[in-house]
């Protein structure tokens, strides 16, 4: 199924139910989640410098991945490339591109480290279950 046509929240809860990503996953349609919820961390209409990219996507990864799993450089890349982020002239400065903006709405208020919780403390209860069982 595509992820564009799948929950977002599902699709990241899935991603998510073995813990943190310690790589890229495989699926393109993960891989689009991913940088589309990364793209939602940025403010419309405001100009970032290369450093402020940088925080913004290391505090959107520390939700998701894992410490030496997906690098801001590398979601940076991929955020220029899939053109969410354009570049001015000189490269100095990037911008969400405004007429992908609204397709971001419904995944702003996504939160990937508080899904990623659920998953951990899941996973630990079924551990203790199956622990206690006979």
């Amino acid at each position: 199924m595509n992820t564009r046509m799948e929950d977002p929240k599902r699709s990241l809860e899935r991603l998510l139910a073995n813990g943190p990503l310690t790589a890229w996953p495989r699926r393109p349609g993960d891989q689009s989640l991913l940088v589309r919820i990364a793209a939602a961390r940025f403010e419309p209409g405001r100009a970032y410098r290369e450093t402020e990219v940088n925080d913004v996507l290391k505090e959107a990864l520390a939700g998701f991945s894992a410490e030496y799993g997906i690098d801001h450089v590398s979601m940076r890349r991929a955020l220029v490339d899939a053109q969410w982020l354009v570049r001015d002239k000189s490269g100095a400065l990037y911008e969400l591109d405004p007429a992908k903006g609204p397709e971001l709405e419904a995944l702003r208020d996504l939160q990937p480290a508080a899904i990623l919780k659920q998953a951990q403390e899941g996973r630990e209860a079924r551990k203790r279950q199956h622990q206690k069982a006979p």
